[in-house]
């Protein structure tokens, strides 16, 4: 059993890494006859994987028609910033006085974002950006708050919206904007930094309307994992 399940997350990891790299995309049908071939696997992890998947929403079903490719709206990456703003309040609030030994890894973090952005390089730069949260989430002790952060799917999300950004917002490095919440972290001030961490997600929420808004309704609005 443990086998199948570490199995089925292997499965579920590779076609995610596809769905985001543009192997598959919106619209595409995923068979797990197929994917189970191409894997050399049998077609039971596959169809785990793919039922997490419609979970995630990455994934939909149509009766007679199978899995397909979710397309993306901008109505769903919208709706995460407010949800997301008030867990990583509490996660500032509750990690302040735990975090003070990760300082040194999230600035290296901040670096490794500002690397990849320069580079253009929208998966490595969501990578360390979930990364650098990651850290102070887990650092807040608080295994619901980890929980309900982590249903999020911020990685897959995120890759999403710095694709669209650096597309649309080339000149916006987002790395920068990390440098207020070391800086509130070191100061000590839990209050503050919630504070901090709920602007920052906020912020970035304003953002990505902002070039919802840029863009014509009809064309790139609706946002395909590119």
């Amino acid at each position: 059993m443990i086998q199948k399940v570490i199995l089925s997350n292997q499965v579920k990891e590779e076609l995610l890494d596809d769905i985001l790299s543009g192997k598959y995309q919106p619209g595409d049908r995923l068979i797990e006859s197929q994917i189970a071939k191409s894997m050399g696997i049998s077609q039971s992890p596959v169809r785990e994987a793919l039922r997490d998947m419609v979970a995630m929403r990455f994934v939909e079903v149509e009766p007679h028609k199978g899995a397909r490719v979710r397309k993306i709206e901008q109505r769903e990456i919208m709706e995460i910033y407010p949800v997301r703003a008030c867990l990583e309040e509490l996660a500032g609030q509750l990690a302040t006085d735990k975090v003070i030994d990760e300082l040194k890894h999230l600035e290296k973090a901040v670096e490794k974002m500002t690397r990849a952005f320069k580079s253009g390089d929208a998966r490595k730069m969501a990578h360390w950006d979930v990364h650098f949260h990651r850290t102070i989430l887990e650092a807040s002790g608080n295994d619901i708050l980890i929980e309900s952060w982590n249903a999020l799917m911020i990685e897959a999300r995120t890759f999403v919206t710095l694709s669209n950004l650096i597309k649309h917002r080339p000149e916006l490095n987002l790395a920068d904007w990390h440098d207020p919440i070391i800086d509130a972290l070191r100061e000590g001030d839990p209050m503050h930094c919630g504070a901090v961490m709920r602007e920052h997600v906020e912020e970035f929420g304003k953002v990505m309307q902002s070039v919802f808004s840029a863009v014509p309704h009809n064309s790139e609005a609706e946002l395909a994992v590119e």
